[in-house]
């Protein structure tokens, strides 16, 4: 039975665990990881320590529940922004629109989220990373499906292509959650990345 340190304690009954996760990401946002500890998360959400035990069985453990849950609005914030894009008569216009609003997406969190985008990929295991980040590589492979579809996609470049794309735009997300990058510096940084991905996987001799 979980315990509540008092009344009006920040969960349901029996969602602890999601509870905790929400208030760490409040802290992390707020502090970094230096601010996260069971002890912290268990005094926010208003139980015992022992009872955040029964969720979490080290507080890396709660790192990386935190972790996959950062990477899963990342996805959500990629879809989004890619349901978003220009609608475009060209379906070429369309394809390449919806492929740069899903990384220029992905750099924004970084932006806006620099302490959780820290969090996102932090050294955890191996197993929870490829299960948890499978939904934004997910979003990121249909959008180069699309690029294919509409005749856009260099075949030679096919298969390097998740890769090129996701290292240039993770490279540049994290000089921009670091603020190695200026606010002035950033549209253009965005625009010579894309061209550059563009450039690696695209088919030269087409018109977009």
């Amino acid at each position: 039975m979980l315990t509540p340190l008092r009344k009006g304690a920040d969960y349901h009954h029996g969602d602890l665990k999601h509870a905790a996760i929400l208030s760490a990401r409040k802290l992390v946002a707020a502090k970094g990881l230096t601010g996260l500890g069971i002890r912290t998360v268990a005094d926010r959400i208003g139980v015992t320590p022992p009872a955040m035990y029964r969720h979490f069985e080290s507080l890396e453990e709660l790192r990386i529940e935190l972790s996959a849950h950062v990477r899963d609005e990342l996805a959500d914030l990629m879809t989004a922004r890619r349901e978003k894009a220009s609608k475009s008569k060209s379906r070429r216009r369309r394809a390449l629109d919806r492929f740069e609003a899903i990384g220029e997406a992905y750099v924004d969190y970084a932006r806006e989220n620099p302490r959780l985008f820290e969090i996102a990929f932090m050294s955890c295991s191996d197993e929870l990373i490829d299960e948890s980040s499978s939904r934004s590589s997910q979003v990121l492979q249909q959008a180069i499906a699309e690029l294919e579809e509409v005749g856009l996609l260099d075949g030679k470049a096919k298969s390097l292509a998740p890769m090129v794309a996701w290292s240039a735009v993770h490279g540049l997300a994290t000089l921009v959650a670091q603020r190695a990058i200026s606010q002035r510096e950033y549209s253009k940084s965005l625009r010579e990345v894309f061209t550059g991905v563009e450039r690696a996987i695209l088919k030269r001799t087409s018109s977009q």
